[in-house]
């Protein structure tokens, strides 16, 4: 009974062996999300102008340039997907605000556009605990990111925490499939 045990487990091993070493063996495509800081930064600096509640107010002139709070936004949303193990094997990227950031990145991103990818629009509201963000699916192909997926677009709503749980949950495909 023992030989046959063990007997067992070298064969599952051995073809485990074999199945990751065989040519054309499946390999998962990368899960690529890229945050769009021009659509991000901007949003904020709007919505700062245009804020009406009180905390919103303070807010928006404590900070100054109201992109400011768009890019802790995607500097907090970044660190709990970090965090978080739902996100893992999500690779996050940021696409630079031309003006904020003094530079366009999209040189260094071009392999990433490439490929299949989300981009992600994050929605600040002054004032607020919760945003809003969007996904767009991108076929890739090329530097321009593509096509977008026609009916793929998601978003939703939440605290940073929640909105990072809530993106990695539809990137990873552990939500429900949209048709």
């Amino acid at each position: 009974m023992l030989k046959s045990m063990l007997f067992r487990l070298w064969l599952m091993g051995f073809a485990a062996l074999i199945a990751m070493l065989t040519p054309g063996a499946a390999v998962a495509e990368p899960i690529i999300v890229i945050i769009s800081s021009q659509h991000n930064l901007e949003y904020a600096r709007r919505a700062c102008s245009s804020v009406a509640n009180p905390e919103g107010i303070a807010e928006c002139k404590f900070v100054g340039d109201g992109r400011n709070l768009g890019r802790k936004l995607e500097n907090e949303v970044r660190s709990r997907m970090a965090t978080n193990p739902r996100c893992q094997g999500v690779d996050v990227f940021r696409q630079n605000h031309p003006d904020y950031d003094g530079k366009i990145n999209f040189d260094e991103l071009a392999d990433q556009m490439k490929q299949v990818h989300w981009t992600l629009f994050l929605e600040y509201n002054p004032g607020q605990a919760t945003h809003n963000w969007t996904l767009f699916p991108w076929t890739g192909g090329d530097v321009s990111g593509g096509e977008l997926v026609p009916g793929g677009m998601v978003e939703g709503e939440g605290t940073v925490s929640q909105i990072a749980d809530q993106i990695c949950t539809v990137v990873t495909k552990r939500g429900a499939n949209i048709h």
